[in-house]
């Protein structure tokens, strides 16, 4: 087992320029870990916090200990450690003591117990600062004792966490692989593939990356299984994809085909062709746009559709009838203005009825103007939620914006703004 002290000795060195010292080191997996989580920590002090923390302790202002720091605090607080009495903690006591500090734990009880080169890795380590190695190279170290090449732990960080590929290198190295040869150990494919929100439709390619083609699944959370020689995708009892290790070339389309075939029962999230925009956001289940590439358990599935993401509320400023039509005027918040952002078409008689009943209802119209537009009076705010795919900025407009209803619980301080539209596309 490889104690604090030494870890910290070989910290020291590699500090020092020699990151050979790492490798001389011969860290057991618990250890490995450990050590991982001392130079890498997920909760830390920033450095004002940890001074103003250390001064209240010592009854000494804070500008004092700030005019003592050189390039960091941990040289600083390590000052107050001794020269040569190191402690007796093993890495994991390390962490454990580290953690209870920044939950609480006094000063100097702490830096009195170990030596002064313990002592500025142990204040690093509370402030998170970067590490003489790097994660990449700290794996490559640990691999480099089982002779794990980099290419090796490289690819399985893609579907490994760090600490999964020490304990993985410790306890089977078998299982390290690279997904691109999923197919020869199909277990690694389990894990869930990343699907990303989806922001734009044509601008961002989709056509193109995924064959103009969705999903509509009734669920919202998808789960892996091996079963009977192929990885299942699902969602509930739908089968949204499968990859066959015999045959990993095969697309999106022609797995779930063979699937079908072979299971006569099945129910199957069948890719279909895009629709309009209204008709995707109106659909009950979960729209996503999958990749119809090759399997591949590292690669992005696809993206999927976040319909809120696309909803804004915006301020109704004129409507007119058209033959076949309610033509809806609606305008978000600039600043404190109002900027133009698109109309919307309401084709269904029944809505139209209903809309046109809610707005009467509410501001005073004349009843013979016919086709003309009817301004709504300023004095009066109707919140109108609408939904669209994206803000055109050629035209400033909104890309085929759809009308969700009225919001008449909402006012003025509910409109979006204009730059939170054109945020949208950047998403």
């Amino acid at each position: 087992m490889t104690s604090f002290s030494e870890f910290a000795i070989a910290y020291d060195i590699a500090r020092m320029g020699d990151i050979g010292a790492f490798r001389k080191l011969r860290l057991e997996c618990p250890d490995a870990i450990s050590a991982y989580q001392l130079l890498y920590p997920n909760e830390t002090l920033t450095q004002r916090r940890l001074l103003l923390k250390v001064a209240a302790e010592l009854d000494t202002p804070i500008e004092i200990l700030k005019s003592l720091v050189n390039e960091s605090a941990s040289e600083l607080l390590a000052s107050e450690s001794s020269a040569s009495n190191p402690s007796t903690w093993s890495l994991q006591e390390a962490i454990e003591i580290r953690d209870a500090f920044i939950d609480g734990s006094p000063y100097l009880p702490i830096t009195k117990n170990m030596s002064d080169i313990e002592g500025r890795l142990f204040w690093s380590s509370v402030m998170g600062n970067r590490s003489v190695i790097s994660k990449y190279q700290y794996l490559i170290h640990i691999g480099s004792q089982f002779d794990v090449d980099a290419d090796t732990i490289q690819s399985s960080r893609s579907f490994l966490t760090d600490e999964e590929v020490i304990r993985t290198i410790y306890s089977d190295i078998n299982k390290l692989h690279d997904p691109k040869k999923w197919s020869e150990k199909p277990t690694v494919a389990l894990r869930k593939r990343k699907y990303l929100k989806w922001s734009r439709l044509k601008e961002h390619g989709l056509d193109d990356y995924n064959g103009g083609v969705f999903q509509e699944i009734p669920g919202k959370s998808f789960e892996m299984k091996y079963e009977d020689g192929i990885i299942i995708e699902h969602s509930g009892d739908v089968i949204t994809d499968v990859a066959y290790p015999s045959d990993p070339q095969l697309g999106l389309r022609e797995r779930l085909v063979k699937y079908a075939n072979e299971h006569e029962d099945a129910i199957i999230a069948w890719p279909e062709d895009l629709k309009s925009w209204e008709a995707m956001v109106k659909m009950d289940g979960l729209v996503r746009f999958p990749n119809t590439g090759a399997f591949d358990p590292v690669d992005i599935g696809g993206f999927v559709l976040v319909k809120k993401s696309h909803e804004h509320f915006l301020r109704l400023d004129a409507y007119k009838r058209e033959e076949y039509c309610l033509v809806l005027r609606v305008s978000a918040l600039d600043g404190m203005d109002f900027i133009e952002v698109g109309f919307c078409e309401l084709h269904i008689l029944s809505l139209s009825s209903a809309v046109l009943f809610d707005i009467e209802r509410r501001v005073d119209v004349m009843k013979e103007d016919g086709k003309k537009w009817k301004e709504i009076p300023d004095t009066e705010c109707i919140v109108v939620r609408v939904s669209s795919p994206f803000i055109d900025r050629r035209t400033g407009k909104l890309s085929q914006p759809v009308f969700l209803g009225i919001e008449n619980d909402l006012g003025m301080s509910d409109i979006t703004q204009y730059v939170d539209l054109i945020g949208v596309e950047n998403e």
